[in-house]
């Protein structure tokens, strides 16, 4: 009877320490819990911003690519291209005709100048003369009313969109046949444009042709494609 009755007094404390170990265990695993659920939510975290940032980085190579290769802006500089363009004018030009063919006749073009006294610059100019083409510039004979008219391959070239005559040829000597590889340029304000007249400028070569000007951003009012004539 007596072992009975320690038997049964011990049953109880045996239950005691089983339930305090189930306690401390349960404990345990509640405080793990959160523990692991911060380390699952930042590794889900890091999941979703390696994508994020991949994405990321492809779209600044993409537009880097499309800004150096296949489109830019230009601002207008002076007032060579007068009427049709004027200083502070927004360009929108396209690279990729000038790279992979060639401008047309009546093109805008913007062409980088090795400048003798400075750094390069991007002048904006209008194509005249394609390789192989013959450029005469002819004075009208009257020294009192000086004018110079166009000849293109024997042909007078009409310029309605111009908006003075030309009163100056330049020191280039004519008829000038354009060179193969070059492209012969004017601005439309031939009375006030350094260009293809000047020896020290000449034909430009296809590898300074930046790219085609194909719409205007600015001003407002001027807003659109730009159209060959």
């Amino acid at each position: 009877m007596e072992q009975e009755e320690q038997r049964a007094e011990s049953l109880p404390e045996e239950t005691a320490h089983a339930e305090a170990e189930t306690l401390r265990t349960e404990g345990e695993t509640t405080e793990e819990l959160p523990a692991e659920g911060r380390r699952r939510r930042r590794e889900k975290k890091k999941k979703k911003e390696l994508p994020f940032l991949l994405w990321l980085a492809l779209l600044v190579v993409f537009v880097l690519v499309l800004r150096n290769f296949v489109l830019g802006t230009v601002y207008v500089k002076g007032s060579s291209m007068e009427p049709n363009f004027y200083h502070g004018d927004l360009v929108f030009m396209e690279k990729l005709s000038v790279r992979l063919s060639s401008p047309q006749r009546g093109d805008v073009v913007i062409c980088r100048l090795d400048n003798q006294d400075g750094p390069e610059e991007n002048i904006i100019k209008r194509v005249i003369g394609l390789p192989g083409d013959e450029i005469d510039i002819v004075w009208n004979g009257d020294s009192e009313d000086v004018e110079y008219a166009l000849y293109r391959n024997g042909e007078l070239v009409e310029e309605p969109f111009l908006g003075e005559p030309m009163m100056t040829a330049g020191d280039q000597g004519y008829p000038y046949t354009v060179k193969e590889g070059t492209f012969f340029v004017m601005g439309d304000n031939r009375n006030a444009s350094s260009d293809s007249r000047r020896t020290s400028i000449g034909a430009i070569e296809k590898e300074d042709l930046v790219g085609r000007v194909i719409f205007r951003l600015y001003p407002f009012d001027s807003f659109g494609p730009v159209q060959r004539p």
